[in-house]
């Protein structure tokens, strides 16, 4: 079982006020989670934990128990945060909630999606390109992330956002888990990602959702094979 003790300190406009203190250290652990910064069976310990987010242990404590409450971590027999373990039962039950939440946001984005909006996807799935080029699983992970997180952030639909935000929690870890690149390059014009801005650009509701169901569809292809049962 790994150990994640020195992170990347993420964000170091850290608030001043202590009551917002676990609510910033939440924050900052559910975007690990998110980008894949640690992996399934990973023990989040709380005072090297505290020490890479330059808080004291009280308001970290506090944003573990919160995220255990939500399902993106677990308490083990020593009482300590860790991330779920990798399953293919568990993939197969959130891989498709994910996606039908993701299939109503698009809906919605594809109707109101502004040129400034699909320039900042375009920068997001740049970062997903290079990182596939550079053979960097990690990077790879993040681009694609981001993209999807800049749908949700798009949207109008606050409450499905905020849903399908919590659920990339406990997706990012599988693709931490793969420690590998997707099947599909993500540079090649028929890829998922580049069906759906061109959709987008032309505000088309059908060919977004068509594009978002083959990435689901892809990802499913290449990530479920890779599970333990």
């Amino acid at each position: 079982m790994m150990m994640h003790d020195d992170a990347p300190d993420l964000d170091t406009d850290r608030p001043a006020a202590k009551g917002a203190l676990a609510a910033y250290a939440y924050q900052q652990i559910r975007e690990r989670l998110v980008l894949s910064t640690y992996k399934g069976g990973e023990r989040l310990v709380l005072r090297p934990l505290a020490a890479s987010l330059k808080l004291s242990p009280t308001p970290v404590r506090e944003a573990l128990l919160r995220l255990v409450s939500e399902q993106a971590l677990e308490l083990d027999e020593r009482n300590t945060a860790r991330v779920p373990a990798l399953s293919r039962e568990v993939f197969q039950e959130v891989h498709p909630l994910r996606a039908d939440l993701e299939e109503r946001l698009t809906r919605n984005v594809a109707e109101y999606i502004t040129p400034e909006q699909i320039a900042a996807l375009e920068v997001c799935h740049q970062s997903f390109i290079d990182g596939y080029q550079a053979g960097d699983p990690h990077q790879s992970a993040v681009g694609n992330a981001a993209f999807h997180g800049a749908i949700a952030e798009f949207s109008s639909l606050t409450l499905t956002a905020g849903i399908m935000q919590r659920l990339w929690a406990r997706i990012g870890p599988f693709y931490a888990g793969t420690n590998g690149l997707p099947l599909a390059n993500p540079a090649e014009a028929n890829h998922p990602h580049m069906l759906l801005l061109e959709a987008f650009r032309q505000h088309d509701v059908v060919a977004a959702v068509a594009a978002i169901r083959e990435d689901f569809e892809q990802a499913r292809s290449w990530l479920e094979p890779l599970l333990p049962s």
